[in-house]
């Protein structure tokens, strides 16, 4: 069975705009098809690719969404789907990789002559400053957490909302500025969260390393070894 599984590369962009995107391009679809963000949170690459080979299919092609995509994803990517055909679950499969649209040119005819409805803009003193952006919040830790795709391949998509609901639980709220960030670069000790000022970067591959990291790290202010990667904070923030 061949199926079609849609990369979509694209972090700031509403749950319901993403849904009516992903709903919308497997919907066109001849045949079975999913759709991935790379980003941030829900299914990663690894787990969509699992998911349709348990539902049957034997050919899977990869379709980049993204105006344009990275070109530096698309060099990525087929490593990255390269090493999950070495799990024993992708036995005989094939993945095929698609070229990125974004340059075709009836692709951008269509996108430049869609009609599309528009309103007004008025002058604004201070139009871009938003409530509550004058001051950093009062916290104690201030927590890096990587959404990128590199680390949201590695079957842990979840990682902000998991430490999220882990402050919440703790009531650490006010002492925790999260940050949902981009690559970190360590990719290969992923997923990454560096906690700041003391400069102390982690892997936490899966819910039961959260909630230590929350527990141990935020909470009681102890070491954590083992998931600590690197310490980072004595070149960077001496005292």
């Amino acid at each position: 069975m061949r199926a079609t599984l849609y990369l979509i590369s694209q972090s700031y962009v509403s749950g319901r705009t993403l849904r009516g995107l992903m709903d919308g391009l497997c919907a066109a679809t001849d045949g079975p098809s999913r759709a991935v963000r790379l980003e941030r949170d829900g299914a990663g690459l690894w787990q969509a690719l699992s998911a349709l080979a348990s539902d049957g299919a034997t050919e899977i092609t990869l379709r980049p969404v993204g105006l344009p995509f990275s070109q530096s994803l698309l060099a990525w990517l087929p490593g990255a789907a390269g090493e999950w055909l070495t799990r024993g679950e992708a036995a005989g499969m094939r993945l095929h990789l698609a070229d990125d649209v974004a340059c075709d040119a009836g692709v951008l005819a269509r996108i430049a002559c869609a009609p599309v409805s528009s309103q007004p803009i008025v002058p604004r003193v201070q139009g871009s400053h938003g409530k509550g952006w004058d001051r950093p919040p009062a916290h104690r830790h201030h927590i890096l957490v990587c959404t990128g795709p590199r680390c949201h391949l590695r079957d842990a998509p979840d990682l902000l909302g998991l430490l999220k609901a882990e402050l919440d639980r703790l009531s650490l709220g006010d002492d925790c500025l999260v940050t949902a960030t981009g690559c970190l670069f360590p990719c290969n000790a992923g997923p990454t969260v560096v906690v700041y000022p003391a400069g102390r970067w982690f892997r936490l591959p899966d819910a039961t390393a959260v909630r230590r990291f929350a527990e141990t790290v935020l909470q009681r202010n102890q070491p954590l070894p083992d998931y600590e990667t690197f310490n980072t904070g004595d070149l960077h923030e001496p005292a």
